[in-house]
Formats: C-alpha cells, sequence, structure tokens
C-alpha cells in the first residue's frame, strides 16, 4: 500500500496537499473557458481529484522499477509510456464526465468547454505524473536509506554479540581449567580457602549467565565481576599478584557495555603476571570526567620472558564491541614502557547506540 494512504488522516493530509493543486486548475479552466469559478470548479475538481488517484497509483510501478535494477534509459521509456496510458484514461474519464453533466443538467456547454482546455488537462496530467513519479523515487531512496542504516545498526548488534560469545569462549575455559586446578590442590590443603574460591568461581559464573542477555550493565557491577575473577586469581598467583583498585565513586553508577573490564584485567592476568615469577602489582583506575569515563589498566612485564608484542583478542574484540556502542568516540591506548603495559580505555558519557 502506498505509505501516506495507511490511515485515515494521512489521506486527509494529502488531500489537503492536493487542494492548492485543484484551486489553480480550476482557476486556469475558469479562465480559459469563461466559466465562473463555481461552474470552473464543478468541472475541474473532480477531475483533479481522480487524477490525485491516477498519480498515487504511479508509487507500484516505481516500486518495479527502481534505478539500480534497470538502467535509466530503459526506466524513462516506461516511465514515459505510463505518463501517457494514465494521462489518457484520465482524459478518457474527464471527457464522459463532462458528457455526463451535459446529460444530467440538460446542457451543451461543459463537453465543449472540455474540448477547450483539452491541451491543458492533457500536459497537466503528464506533469503531475511525472512529478508523483519523482517524488515517490525520493520516498523510495529514503526508505531504502532508513532500511540500510536499520541493517547495519542490526548487523552491529549481531557482530557485537558474536564477538561477545567468543570472548567468553576464549576465556572461560582458560579461566576455569586454571580455577579447578588449583582448587583441587586447595581441597586438601586448605578447604577454607577451597570454600573461598568456589564462591568466587561461582559469582563470577552467575554474572556471566546473567548479563550474557544484556546490553549494558553499571560499572558497580562490572568491579564486582572483576574482583570475583581477580579473587581467584590472587589465590591461585598467591604473592606474585597485589592488586591496587582506584575507583571514583562516582562513576559507579555509569553504564558500559557488559565484560568490558574483564578483557583488560585478563589480558593483564595472562601477559603480565602468568609469564613471569616475580611479584608486581595490577593497577585498575576508574575516573569519570564530565563527558567521559576513563578506565586504566597497569601491569608489569619481563622483558626477558616470552611476551607478545600485539594485543591478543580480548582487547581487539573490546575495541570493536565499544566502537558498535559508541561509533569512534571510544578509545583504546595500549603503552608499553620498559617495566610495565598500560592499558587507556576511553568512553564517552554520551553518544552510545541503543
Amino acid at each position: 500500500m502506498f505509505p501516506y494512504l495507511r490511515s485515515p488522516k494521512n489521506f486527509l493530509l494529502i488531500t489537503v496537499i492536493w487542494s492548492p493543486v485543484v484551486i489553480c486548475m480550476t482557476v486556469l479552466v475558469s479562465s480559459l473557458t469563461g466559466l465562473s469559478f463555481s461552474e470552473a470548479t464543478l468541472l475541474a475538481a473532480p477531475s483533479m481529484l481522480l487524477e490525485l488517484f491516477f498519480c498515487l497509483s504511479s508509487w507500484y510501478l516505481c516500486k518495479t522499477m527502481l534505478p539500480e535494477q534497470k538502467n535509466l534509459v530503459n526506466i524513462i521509456l516506461r516511465q514515459s509510456i505510463a505518463a501517457l496510458t494514465m494521462t489518457g484514461v484520465w482524459l478518457l474519464l474527464t471527457m464522459a464526465y463532462s458528457e455526463g453533466l451535459d446529460f444530467f443538467l440538460n446542457t451543451r456547454i461543459w463537453r465543449k468547454r472540455f474540448d477547450q482546455v483539452f491541451l491543458l488537462f492533457a500536459l497537466v496530467g503528464i506533469f503531475l505524473y511525472f512529478l508523483a513519479a519523482l517524488i515517490h523515487y525520493l520516498i523510495l531512496s529514503l526508505e531504502k536509506s532508513r532500511e540500510a542504516e536499520q541493517q547495519a545498526l542490526e548487523n552491529r548488534l549481531l557482530t557485537s554479540r558474536t564477538e561477545l560469545s567468543s570472548l567468553r569462549a576464549t576465556i572461560h575455559p582458560h579461566f576455569l581449567f586454571n580455577s579447578l586446578t588449583a582448587l583441587s590442590t586447595l581441597t586438601k590443603t586448605s578447604p577454607e580457602l577451597a570454600h573461598k574460591v568456589c564462591i568466587q568461581l561461582s559469582d563470577f559464573l552467575r554474572y556471566s549467565l546473567v548479563y550474557a542477555r544484556k546490553e549494558w550493565a553499571s560499572v558497580k557491577d562490572e568491579l564486582e565481576h572483576i574482583k570475583s575473577y581477580l579473587g581467584v586469581e590472587k589465590i591461585r598467583l598467591g604473592e606474585r599478584l597485589t592488586l591496587d583498585l582506584n575507583i571514583n565513586e562516582q562513576a559507579m553508577a555509569e553504564q558500559l557495555p557488559p565484560f568490558s573490564l574483564l578483557p583488560l584485567v585478563e589480558n593483564a592476568i595472562k601477559h603480565g603476571f602468568q609469564q613471569t615469577i616475580k611479584p608486581g602489582t595490577l593497577t585498575l583506575q576508574i575516573e569519570k570526567y564530565p563527558n567521559s569515563l576513563q578506565i586504566l589498566v597497569k601491569n608489569p612485564w619481563d622483558k626477558t620472558a616470552r611476551t607478545q608484542t600485539s594485543p591478543g583478542f580480548g582487547l581487539k574484540a573490546l575495541k570493536q564491541r565499544l566502537t558498535n556502542a559508541y561509533g569512534d568516540n571510544t578509545k583504546l591506548i595500549i603503552t608499553q614502557g620498559e617495566n610495565d603495559f598500560i592499558v587507556k580505555l576511553q568512553i564517552p558519557l554520551e553518544g552510545k547506540n541503543e
């Protein structure tokens, strides 16, 4: 159905917009035939209302002849044939209407007056058809652009969810393997500590299940998830891992995509602490600024140990997810110093894609 005829309100709006066309045609008919304005209205108004439906019907023809599907010359030729055909049918119906007026009013003037303005009607009919076709192509172009934008957003969302699933599939087996290995030892040496690890591991997995289908999470919830992860890693790594958490309280309520902090911390553990036996400090800072949220993760690294010079999959996937959520307004800066590795993440507080 034509998009603006889906409700009586839209039909009324089109009728109002068409009214100046009817008035202009009535004035022209009156000046060319010598009829009074009321008599010219009787001849022109019904005819122009009929022409409105002919113009609207070109919508369906425009949908079947889109510019990207057929060459321009072919489109112009077919539209010209359609314009001449519809205008011809419209003129025949208008002529029949004028003869009907003569018959019912018992006169002989209406058909003669129509013959006087026949050329005017023909030119106006062809012009209005092409004008309607141009408007329809514009509407179709806008609809296609809107659909493409919607499809792009859906693709970005699907990509983000796929990347999130891949991230979870990458981290969880590795983390669970290390956790269960440490837990099997603790059940014999320290049952109370083993119980604590089970609780923290349970909290970590519960968060993963709850937020797997959610689009946003608070910094506070993300931080609790990270604490569960780091709690298990702290027990496993022992004195090799020292934590320094510096979180701005005002940032706790801010929203960000779930699992945004985990890749940062997991990357620090995997490439910083698991590659060396030297003790070190993992620093996590979250600061809130007027227009952004800045997250910093810092960890030591041993130049003599086996290291990975490029960011892992987790950081790359995180960057893409944040780009999907915020566009290009997010920044991920990686700095490798002599003895430490720093990842800075800047997230805008406005402009996220719902």
